[in-house]
């Protein structure tokens, strides 16, 4: 008697659990989008500029070398994903 009675329960509630289930409607749609991370730079002097004068096609040329830096970055922040709206299809 209990096993029927619980086998009739269950099925009631299988049935009627289509017709209980929310009808939802879509209110906004969404893509997930990539944005990279962003640095910060700095350049640190390896080597100053100079001039000097060296032999060139024989004679005494003044040669002009610009000065080496080298670039730092710092990682101001990191990539991360954003959701931006879009047009919901149907």
């Amino acid at each position: 008697m209990k096993k029927t009675l619980f086998s009739a329960v269950v099925a009631a509630v299988a049935f009627a659990a289509p017709a209980m289930a929310w009808e939802g409607k879509t209110v906004a749609c969404y893509d997930k989008h990539l944005v990279p991370a962003t640095y910060h730079y700095t350049n640190k002097l390896v080597k100053p500029g100079k001039k000097q004068y060296e032999h060139r096609n024989g004679r005494i040329e003044l040669v002009s070398y610009p000065p080496v830096y080298r670039q730092i970055a710092t990682l101001n922040t990191g990539a991360h994903y954003v959701m931006r709206q879009v047009k919901c299809h149907h």
